[in-house]
């Protein structure tokens, strides 16, 4: 019989959760020809990012907010926060019983949003239960206390069969950083970046330039920030940036992301419509070939992002804007510090001077002025990892 596996991940605040799942499934599917690989989530975008033969349990959403001080949750449904976590539990918990899977790969929580998974998991003996963490997840104290106190640690062991970290340790090293049990690192792989850019690494800037139709001389920035949730002081400022650096370039390509309130996107695309050379919206497909293309790529500091500018070799400029958590940070830093990228403060760029500047700097310097080598193969080591565990 066909093997089954499900992908559980929760909403998140933008894309990444949904893309890195969406490439681990694509990657199972490929190894595994006959699987029925399955996502489950409370994610109401990027739906589009699911490979063909992959499919989708949706239970209901909430939508997040990340305001200073702190992250605010509210169900999309009428309904109150506790009703929503009990359907979510009931739902997930009956399909993974149904469902059977061989595997199941839990993305970044442990017991799920909200302990969501805690049925599922203690009522599936005979479901493998793979942990995938994304490299860098917060600061220390925050991460020592949510994922790696003696409860979690004690519930991780019993119930998981391995832990994945989504990256590179030449870039981080979670051991070094956190306070993680040896019994826990001994279950512990790192497989690389997961990035939808296989096919992408190997061919050049101008095969890249031809596939998405720019012309080889023509000077492109292309901006995206994901799922672009909360983004609209940082579009306003980057505007602004690139009205002062004009005669730079000839193209800007702009992606705002499925989760940018339609109210601000209705704000910034009328600031861009007079410019002939903008192309202002919500998602550019095949967003890596465009990297690969451009001359800078800005983004947000998200694992999607820093994966693919890892995978394409791009020249880019990140601007980290979590508002609660250190993770987008943390990562920028760590990778500016390896010169694959440079990295500014949302509160730097709100400064015309500064941002004028850095924007030329990053034209006439490019980056990465770096030779180190980093993985980015990680969905096919996951898919491989899974593989192997499944076969028992």
């Amino acid at each position: 019989m066909s093997k089954k596996v499900a992908l559980y991940w929760h909403n998140g605040r933008s894309l990444g959760h949904t893309s890195r799942s969406a490439t681990i499934g694509e990657a199972v599917l490929s190894l595994m020809p006959g699987c029925s690989v399955i996502g489950i989530t409370g994610a109401s975008k990027g739906f589009e990012l699911i490979p063909p033969g992959m499919d989708i349990l949706k239970i209901p959403s909430y939508l997040a907010f990340d305001e200073e001080g702190s992250i605010r949750t509210s169900p999309v449904l009428n309904i109150p926060k506790g009703d929503l976590r009990n359907m979510r539990r009931n739902l997930i918990t009956t399909f993974i019983q149904d469902f059977g899977p061989n595997a199941l790969i839990v993305d970044y929580y442990p017991l799920g949003k909200n302990n969501e998974l805690l049925p599922a998991i203690v009522n599936s003996p005979e479901t493998k239960k793979i942990l995938g963490l994304r490299g860098v997840l917060n600061s220390a104290t925050e991460t020592n206390e949510e994922f790696f106190n003696s409860q979690m640690i004690d519930f991780i062991q019993e119930h998981f069969s391995a832990i994945l970290a989504y990256i590179d340790p030449q870039v981080f090293c979670l051991e070094n950083y956190y306070q993680i049990p040896n019994t826990l690192l001994d279950m512990m792989s790192y497989t690389g970046y997961v990035t939808r850019s296989s096919a992408v690494k190997s061919i050049t800037k101008q095969d890249a330039r031809v596939a998405v139709g720019i012309d080889n001389n023509a000077r492109v920035i292309v901006i995206s920030f994901g799922g672009g949730q909360g983004t609209e002081p940082i579009w306003q400022a980057l505007i602004n940036g690139l009205l002062q650096i004009s005669e730079r370039f000839d193209f800007a390509y702009l992606s705002v992301g499925p989760y940018l309130e339609t109210e601000a996107y209705e704000r910034i695309r009328n600031q861009t419509v007079p410019y002939q050379h903008w192309v202002w919206t919500r998602l550019i497909e095949n967003l890596p070939i465009w990297m690969k293309a451009s001359d800078l790529f800005i983004g947000a500091g998200g694992y999607n992002s820093l994966a693919e500018i890892i995978a394409t070799n791009c020249n880019a400029l990140i601007i980290p804007r979590q508002l609660n958590e250190l993770e987008q940070q943390l990562h920028s830093e760590c990778l500016a510090q390896l010169n694959i990228l440079r990295t500014t403060s949302s509160q730097d760029i709100t400064q015309n001077k500064i941002l004028t500047h850095l924007l030329e700097k990053c034209l006439d310097e490019p980056y990465p002025n770096s030779h180190l080598q980093l993985a980015s193969d990680g969905a096919q080591q996951t898919a491989s990892i899974i593989q192997t565990i499944v076969r028992g």
